[in-house]
């Protein structure tokens, strides 16, 4: 086996995930991108040995039946003479069919593409196939690390149930017959590619807001196969520039009385934010933030997400802050925030790649909360400062240096 790293992602024919495979491939074939990554900023982590993003071998799942190049096309992110010189390399990016839970297929075309319940007598089956796409994975792409990032686009809502508390609850959950099952209301995709990935060793990382492996179950089985997790939800645009701005407002003592957010997005991840169960998911990961840094909650902040097709993967996020300072002086914050979506996630996504691949390497599992300044809703972490998330990221660093 060789020494480069098998990124498995979910959702792999993505404007995210082509951008990160596009720079990859980029970067293997000497093309000058500066291909930057957050973790290369800081001396303190200069001398870890992370591993490159020109040693990644990707492969994936995904629902949709376009070609890879087709993909990165559609999308419209990385030049065009950037994908005519990764081009020829795509078809080494190892691909299979991706999971759906949906009773209706999406579209009659996709279903060759489709890992669906309807042909399994239960949902272990489908963990099982999930874990023989990573086997042959492995194999195929002769590499022995592998890591699994999941950058599909974000599920409906679910709440945490008795069947996530245990895993003896979940497994007798997954062996129910498949109607029984879904008709719990306790399981999606995630949850099954998370289950499949941690049973073969693989360390995993949720960059969307859905709930994965983010349950009782799932992280008890990741301790028991010694596999580290992150997640959840990258944090790319608003939310980050928010809680790095609310440290400072907290900081000179002036009250927020108001905080409206409004995103504009017209690619596939907007066009799934367009439908409410989607885009609840998606709010209530963007909400939690302000209250914990500030440390009150009196205040009116609202967030909303629109879906407008012209804009693709061009994001443009308005933040109006109202603030109060000494006598109850009124004063306002306006930021204009315009950037694309997926070359503000791509780097993050690598990098956390290669953090994961670190905590493999010294034998952690379970829920990798030093990672926090990378999410929306970072798991086991205690605060979502940036600054503070900053600074827990080197602290640990050194301590495991020291």
């Amino acid at each position: 086996m060789s020494e480069q790293i098998g990124v498995l992602i979910i959702g792999v024919k993505g404007a995210v995930s082509t951008t990160l495979i596009g720079a990859g491939i980029a970067s293997q074939v000497g093309l000058s991108g500066g291909f930057d990554l957050p973790s290369e900023q800081d001396a303190a982590f200069a001398e870890l040995n992370l591993p490159s993003l020109a040693e990644f071998r990707f492969g994936g799942w995904d629902v949709a039946s376009a070609s890879l190049l087709d993909s990165l096309l559609h999308h419209g992110v990385i030049p065009e003479e950037v994908i005519s010189a990764v081009a020829p390399a795509l078809d080494q990016v190892w691909l299979a069919p991706g999971v759906t839970l949906s009773p209706a297929p999406i579209h009659d075309e996709l279903d060759a593409q489709l890992k669906t319940p309807q042909s399994v007598d239960s949902l272990r089956r489908l963990v099982e196939v999930l874990r023989g796409d990573i086997q042959r994975f492995r194999i195929e792409a002769k590499v022995e690390q592998v890591v699994v990032l999941d950058l599909s686009s974000t599920a409906p809502s679910i709440k945490q149930t008795v069947h996530h508390e245990t895993l003896d609850r979940f497994n007798t959950l997954l062996d129910l017959p498949v109607e029984e099952a879904l008709k719990l209301n306790a399981v999606h995709e995630g949850m099954l590619y998370a289950y499949a990935a941690i049973s073969e060793g693989c360390p995993c990382i949720n960059f969307t807001p859905s709930m994965t492996f983010d349950i009782p179950a799932l992280i008890e089985l990741a301790v028991q196969e010694r596999v580290p997790l992150c997640g959840k939800d990258g944090k790319t645009g608003q939310t980050l520039y928010k809680t790095a701005l609310a440290p400072l407002l907290r900081q000179r003592a002036l009250k927020v009385s108001g905080w409206y957010s409004t995103n504009i997005l017209g690619n596939r991840d907007g066009e799934v934010l367009d439908h409410p169960e989607h885009r609840k998911t998606k709010i209530d990961s963007k909400r939690a933030v302000l209250a914990d840094i500030l440390g009150y909650d009196d205040f009116d902040h609202q967030v909303h997400i629109h879906y407008y097709k012209p804009r693709g993967d061009a994001k443009e996020a308005w933040d109006n802050i109202d603030f109060e300072g000494w006598f109850g002086v009124p004063m306002q914050m306006k930021i204009n925030w315009l950037g694309s979506d997926s070359i503000l996630a791509a780097p993050l996504a690598a990098d956390l790649v290669r953090w994961m691949c670190y905590y493999h390497r010294r034998g952690e599992a379970g829920l990798i909360s030093a990672l926090a300044s990378y999410f929306k809703s970072p798991l086991g972490a205690p605060t979502h400062d940036f600054f503070e998330q900053v600074n827990i990221l080197r602290s640990e660093i050194d301590k495991h240096r020291g």
